[in-house]
């Protein structure tokens, strides 16, 4: 039961994270630290979205915004072994607690703003000093909780940028975080053997939900989607602090 919990939590958030440009580990690592109990959650989070990210980059690339990109990738690298500190220190219920009120307040800004349908900024090139910063907090978050998403999700939400652009964005930075998080998790951390095969083993779901996920995204009603994901945040956020 536990394995069939752990594949559908999978399914359902990497179809997520195709169809917007986020929200596996807004959803798996609830779900792993729950149904393991252990730490090595976040790694096999960071694991499965390293060869998500890869195998979904290609179909996107050609709408990324470099001109954006290279400076939150700048402000990422900064951040990263700041936030394999900030893993090494915590124990688990502080993960488990710091994840669940991370997820409650991202997602309740991100309805908050669906909600007053605020208009994005007109400008799509913003001061480098701003990106570097959403890069370095992405970055932190990337390796300490693999959540290098949501903040940059949050500022790409706000610019003149299509939906497509925003995810090619996103899956782009995915591809440097999660790899570059993996690299500190294996030099400075260590990844056990059975880490390495319980993400074998939950990969091939992953890699469905990227297809699944691309083909609703050319479909959906992507207010009315990002609406009832935000709904799963939150409950889930509330179902980890219940539970600590």
């Amino acid at each position: 039961m536990e394995w069939i919990l752990l594949l559908l939590a999978t399914l359902i958030a990497s179809t997520v994270q195709s169809a917007t440009g986020f929200g596996f580990a807004l959803m798996t690592v609830p779900a792993f630290l729950i149904l393991r109990n252990s730490t090595d959650a976040i790694q096999i989070a960071i694991i499965i979205s390293v060869v998500m990210s890869v195998v979904h980059w290609p179909k996107l690339k050609n709408m990324v915004p470099y001109s954006i990109l290279k400076w939150v990738i700048i402000g990422g690298t900064i951040g990263f072994p700041i936030g394999i500190l900030i893993y090494k220190s915590l124990d688990l219920d502080a993960i488990k607690m710091a994840v669940a009120i991370f997820i409650i307040l991202i997602s309740l800004q991100n309805g908050w703003n669906l909600r007053a349908k605020s208009n994005p900024d007109e400008k799509k090139d913003h001061h480098k000093g701003i990106l570097s910063v959403v890069g370095l907090l992405s970055g932190i978050l990337g390796s300490a909780m693999a959540m290098p998403g949501p903040i940059l999700m949050l500022y790409l939400s706000r610019m003149a940028l299509s939906k497509n652009e925003i995810r090619a964005a996103m899956i782009s930075f995915f591809v440097f975080a999660y790899s570059g998080a993996l690299l500190l998790q294996i030099l400075m951390v260590g990844v056990a053997k059975d880490t390495w095969l319980a993400s074998a083993i939950l990969t091939p779901a992953a890699l469905i939900g990227v297809f699944v996920g691309h083909q609703i995204s050319k479909k959906i009603n992507e207010k009315l989607f990002k609406g009832l994901v935000l709904l799963i945040l939150i409950l889930t956020g509330i179902f980890m602090l219940i539970n600590l």
